[in-house]
């Protein structure tokens, strides 16, 4: 069950990521998925705080799409709805 959280998308280049900070029944967990793909880019991951997860995200994402020669766009995190 969500509590709180932030996600961005990701469309450039083809490619189509989800970046997500949200704080869940685990904890503050950070996370990328490829929806292209249908695949975790970077796997749920404790953090410290929703802000250390957005940018841990964003290192993540930022590296994947380096990877394949393409440049991290700006992002626009948006606030998450509780279930």
């Amino acid at each position: 069950m969500l509590d709180q959280g932030f996600w961005a998308e990701i469309q450039t280049d083809g490619e189509q990521l989800r970046l997500f900070s949200e704080h869940n029944a685990q904890g503050v967990q950070a996370s990328v998925f490829d929806v292209k793909n249908k695949r975790s880019i970077a796997p749920s991951e404790p953090v410290g705080d929703i802000d250390e997860g957005k940018e841990k995200a964003t290192e993540y994402a930022k590296a994947h799409l380096e990877r394949l020669g393409i440049e991290l766009p700006p992002l626009n995190w948006k606030m998450s709805r509780a279930v």
